[in-house]
């Protein structure tokens, strides 16, 4: 099969050669990469076909004998190989430290050592440094710090010299390696640096970048005149105006109509309400969201926020690939009432 024959090929035909073929990520490919590995695939395959011919048309043939002068040849050496000299890794440093690291958001792994002295120390209270009650306390603390510290004993085999412990996203932990004394205690021997475990979800900075000051617009609102005297339905047409020309890229705020709290009375109310679209898709597709062009990152996701008066709303998003084959729509439909 030529070029020519291939290219005349859908691309759905060129997927279903290329599954005969066995071709690797075919689904991500492509018509062009489609067609060009199907060549090269198909060239190897005849090659390696060709070889096989080959080798079972030709027979082997026998040794030629070795005919020897009867005179012994001079003795070859290869070259001596230099020993490659090892240095293998201590089972200890003899410091009495431990050290806190993170695998993902749910677990820790935390590694330690003891001293010479510490060892004396709990062999001469426990008859054998193994037998000691050796513990990790664990200091549990949200990252807000809006709650008091959480601490935690884990009970460790002596023998043993690291751990994996289960704690939460989102918290600072330190762990502190002792053992508890007859009277109680818990005695430290060695305390670790502090980490943080990171978010299970997704991130809640969403989209600062067009984030618009409250104080900033009141300011341009107040610019278009008094709102307390006649300028007050300019004032309003710059609000819709604002809101038609910003569309997606607006606050909620510009949406939501509220206007100067009465002259006599300081008491007022202001309530905003906004829609947050985001998603991600192949970071060379060509994406509109409501029928405008959006800019995506590169990973290929997005982020748009709207404002959201009351009433339905369609927000249909299209995708389509680079070379324009393939074409992906969703319309997510969001209705709000206000009382």
């Amino acid at each position: 099969m030529t070029l020519e024959d291939l290219a005349k090929k859908t691309k759905e035909e060129l997927l279903t050669l290329a599954r005969e073929m066995k071709i690797k990520n075919r689904s991500k490919m492509t018509k062009n990469e489609l067609i060009e590995n199907l060549k090269t695939t198909k060239v190897q395959s005849e090659a390696k076909a060709e070889a096989q011919i080959k080798a079972v048309a030709s027979p082997k043939q026998p040794p030629e004998p070795i005919y020897g002068s009867g005179l012994a040849k001079a003795e070859t050496h290869a070259p001596t190989r230099a020993k490659e000299t090892r240095f293998p890794l201590p089972t200890t440093y003899n410091e009495t430290k431990i050290a806190l690291l993170i695998r993902d958001p749910f677990w820790l792994y935390t590694y330690w050592d003891l001293s010479p002295e510490a060892k004396a120390q709990l062999k001469n209270d426990y008859g054998d440094w193994e037998k000691a009650p050796l513990g990790l306390r664990i200091c549990e603390e949200e990252e807000s710090g809006g709650a008091d510290p959480h601490l935690f004993h884990v009970s460790i085999n002596p023998s043993t010299s690291n751990w994996y412990l289960n704690v939460q996203p989102n918290h600072y932990y330190t762990a502190e390696l002792g053992y508890f004394s007859p009277a109680g205690d818990f005695i430290i021997l060695a305390r670790s640096n502090t980490v943080i475990t990171p978010r299970a979800t997704f991130s809640q900075v969403i989209d600062e970048e067009w984030m618009i000051i409250e104080e900033d617009f009141r300011r341009l609102y107040r610019m278009a005149g008094d709102p307390q005297a006649s300028s007050a339905e300019l004032g309003g047409g710059l609000l819709k105006r604002l809101e038609k020309e910003m569309g997606s890229a607006a606050v909620s705020s510009l949406s939501s109509p509220f206007g100067q709290p009465p002259a006599d009375r300081r008491f007022w109310l202001v309530l905003n309400t906004e829609l947050i679209v985001y998603g991600a898709t192949e970071p060379n597709a060509v994406l509109t969201l409501d029928g405008q062009p959006v800019t995506l990152r590169p990973d290929g996701s997005f982020t748009a926020r709207f404002a959201l008066p009351d009433g339905k709303k369609s927000i249909p998003v299209t995708a389509c690939s680079q070379d324009g084959n393939d074409e992906i729509t969703i319309t997510p439909v969001v209705t709000k009432e206000t009382y």
